[in-house]
């Protein structure tokens, strides 16, 4: 992998969304008492990406988008009409080669009203090369592995929520593979809890920026599915959180049948130990050494194709009789396994998950577990540790 060069820099995406209603006739429609359009998120990012619309209305409607500009040929909407309230209407927006700024009005017209709201999108004139950096390496979180990988990119999302900002997800970027070759990141109830349903807003990642990111719009080449390393089913708490699982460094090629069977049942095992403590560190990886598949995003860029998927898993549960702490990992060759398949053969120590790989995982135990207690935990075998019940 070459090395990058330069310091990568968040890309300055604010944007400001207003809402405006507007009343053209003083009489309402037979029957009608609502009518107002209006967006959840209140910016979008200038490498684009998708919003939901929401309509609240009691009869027919039509959406129509506007810009100064003329003809809008770089935003788009899922539907352009409907009857009744409707939540979840997507806004497409294309990313924003310019350096200045542009302004989509999203009218919305019942025959007698309308409502309208616009969303300003910001020029692309500061994306920089994303470079290696150790912020990450000084926050201490539990789920991070070893960095110091000169040839990778360490970033990290959070999102805010009821006014206070969490942690979502990091990642190691490398360039040349146009993957991260892991995410990492804790899961609870907290992060679970459905006040959202997925998303599907697919963009750049805004810290990478259009020219670095792999663009997820319209899927890969081949038969390979956008394959979540953080699934959107762990972020459901809110709308950024669940928004920022399907920017594109969150995902790999993955085969269909990969994504749907044995990867799919692993995922859904993990947020089930999850949910039954207190907090649950993963680190979700890619292998990509030794590929010689590659396919391409929806830009033309070219992307290597993984040749095996893992997740390390560190649980801590305060309550738990067994043990506090419990560790384990899975591994899988990147290929279609049999619907008979058990999780419990794909199961190891954290130890050989760390020869298979070549990684470090966890070297943010507490002092007061000990480094030797520390090291029994990543060298247990998982099928003899009744917490995991495999």
């Amino acid at each position: 992998m070459k090395k990058l060069t330069s310091i990568y820099n968040m890309v300055a995406v604010a944007a400001t969304v207003i809402c405006t209603m507007f009343v053209y006739s003083c009489e309402k429609p037979s029957g009608q008492t609502v009518f107002n359009v209006s967006v959840k998120t209140t910016e979008i990012a200038a490498e684009g990406g998708q919003m939901f619309v929401n309509v609240k209305a009691d009869g027919n409607w039509s959406l129509s988008l506007v810009s100064s500009e003329g003809t809008v040929d770089w935003a788009s909407l899922s539907v352009n009409s409907g009857t009744g309230s409707k939540s979840n209407v997507v806004l497409k927006v294309n990313p924003n080669g310019s350096e200045q700024p542009r302004i989509l009005r999203i009218i919305a017209d019942d025959g007698a009203r309308t409502s309208e709201c616009s969303v300003t999108q910001k020029g692309n004139g500061n994306q920089v090369d994303p470079e290696p950096g150790n912020a990450l390496e000084k926050t201490g979180w539990l789920e991070l592995p070893a960095m110091g990988n000169p040839d990778l990119g360490y970033i990290s999302h959070s999102f805010k929520m009821n006014g206070k900002t969490y942690r979502n997800y990091s990642f190691a970027w490398s360039q040349d593979d146009l993957v991260a070759l892991w995410v990492a990141y804790p899961l609870c109830p907290m992060y679970t809890n459905k006040t959202v349903g997925r998303t599907d807003a697919w963009a750049y990642d805004p810290k990478l920026g259009e020219k670095y990111s792999s663009a997820p719009f319209g899927g890969y080449g081949g038969s390979y599915a956008r394959g979540h390393q953080i699934a959107s089913a762990d972020r459901l708490c809110s709308y950024e959180a669940n928004a920022q699982t399907f920017y594109g460094s969150n995902m790999t090629p993955q085969l269909n049948a990969h994504n749907e069977g044995i990867w799919q049942t692993m995922e859904n095992q993990v947020r089930n130990w999850a949910n039954t403590s207190d907090t649950t560190y993963v680190v979700t990886g890619c292998v990509v050494a030794g590929s010689k598949e590659f396919t391409t995003d929806s830009d033309g860029k070219k992307m290597t194709v993984p040749v095996a998927y893992y997740k390390a898993l560190l649980r801590y549960s305060k309550s738990s009789t067994i043990s506090k702490w419990a560790a384990m990992a899975f591994y899988t060759e990147h290929k279609s396994y049999a619907k008979n398949t058990t999780l419990r053969s794909l199961a190891m120590s954290v130890d050989e998950l760390e020869e298979l790989v070549g990684a470090d995982f966890f070297v943010n135990f507490p002092a007061e577990v000990g480094e030797s207690r520390a090291a029994e935990i990543e060298a247990e075998d998982p099928l003899t540790n009744s917490v995991w019940g495999l």
